[in-house]
């Protein structure tokens, strides 16, 4: 994760104190496009726990990428979708995901979900932006009208240099994981199959306590201003509570790590990360939007809590990312003398195609 820099030259406003130098950073775009049929339920609430180990597997490419991701559920046939369009917001993302149930028909149009992605989702248009859809299912992606099949819609994502990646649920059946290799195979994209139980590792550490603790005091630094402010940060104590319910600790720990990362940035309703764009400017910013205990303040003092808090906030991601370093070496040391495998389980599928493929386009 690279740290929040804060050139605190006086007398420059706003835009100049909080500019960051370095390279462009590059676009992630990633659909993740889910059967929501009754056999799924599992390894949908896995991905519920597991969202933010893989937003912090995205933080770990460099630059720090500008991350999107969108969520398409299916399996109605083509008489349902719910759609959900790629956001930069991760908190939102969350919530929409948590509205995820097994609350579909049955019949996995696989083709035709993926060409709802292709054409509904607003990709990036940059040449060097990753673009990636992860199919998610199981039983026979050859579903659907002749016209729909994956194997005329796949192609039509790699024209728009789209990878489609599949992840088939369940123990392999010959016939059926058969195309689910085609799928991936005919847009340039990576085969997994993965335990229908979302093949779940979750290993607790004495570092998780820790990270909770911080994450109060982070939450301590968002300065909420314009006429979303107010609610969008009761969202993201919304998402750290549905978090922690939803994955105890662990998974807690992981939302405290990703929210100390630059790809979790909040800048249409938080001064903080506001101020990083070149072309913020305090002074613009309309008294009655700003966060309550500065509105009563002078143009200078305001400059001056915003730097505070910004200074705030550098120190915790620091220490989170310290301590979270701390965390994935004792997960791995675990998991190594426990001899456990996460090579079955959703987010391992997700977190090796990212790495792989963004590896591929770095090329």
């Amino acid at each position: 994760m690279k740290p929040l820099i804060v050139m605190a030259l006086l007398g420059l406003c706003a835009s100049n104190l909080f500019a960051q130098d370095g390279p462009p950073r590059g676009k992630v775009d990633v659909v993740f496009c889910v059967d929501r049929s009754g056999s799924m339920e599992r390894v949908i609430e896995t991905a519920k726990r597991k969202i933010w180990t893989i937003v912090n597997e995205v933080a770990q490419q460099k630059p720090t990428p500008i991350l999107r991701i969108g969520l398409i559920g299916y399996g109605s046939a083509d008489q349902d979708i719910k759609f959900f369009p790629l956001s930069t917001d991760l908190d939102k993302v969350y919530e929409n995901l948590t509205t995820f149930r097994c609350d579909m028909g049955g019949d996995e149009w696989v083709g035709w979900a993926l060409l709802q992605a292709v054409n509904r989702m607003d990709w990036a248009t940059e040449k060097k932006a990753l673009k990636m859809i992860f199919m998610v299912g199981n039983e026979t992606a050859m579903q659907g009208t002749e016209e729909n099949f994956y194997t005329k819609t796949a192609p039509q994502a790699l024209k728009k240099n789209i990878t489609v990646n599949a992840i088939y649920c369940g123990k392999p059946a010959p016939d059926e994981e058969k195309t689910w290799r085609e799928l991936a195979a005919l847009s340039d994209g990576l085969y997994s199959q993965i335990d229908l139980s979302g093949g779940e590792v979750t290993i607790q550490t004495p570092m998780d306590k820790q990270l909770v603790e911080l994450n109060q005091k982070l939450n301590g630094t968002y300065l909420a201003f314009g006429h979303e402010g107010l609610a969008k940060k009761d969202a993201q104590a919304a998402a750290d509570r549905k978090t922690a319910e939803a994955g105890a600790a662990p998974a807690a720990a992981a939302r405290v790590t990703a929210k100390a990362s630059g790809v979790y940035n909040n800048a249409t309703w938080d001064l903080v990360d506001a101020a990083k764009e070149k072309e913020f400017d305090l002074k613009r910013v309309k008294t009655e939007e700003l966060p309550p205990e500065m509105q009563k303040m002078t143009p200078e003092e305001r400059q001056a809590h915003l730097e505070k808090r910004s200074k705030e906030r550098e120190t915790l991601q620091k220490e989170i990312t310290k301590i979270s370093t701390e965390r994935a070496r004792f997960i791995d040391g675990e998991m190594k003398k426990r001899n456990l495998t996460a090579d079955q389980s959703f987010d391992e599928a997700v977190r090796r195609t990212i790495q792989e493929q963004a590896a591929k386009l770095n090329k």
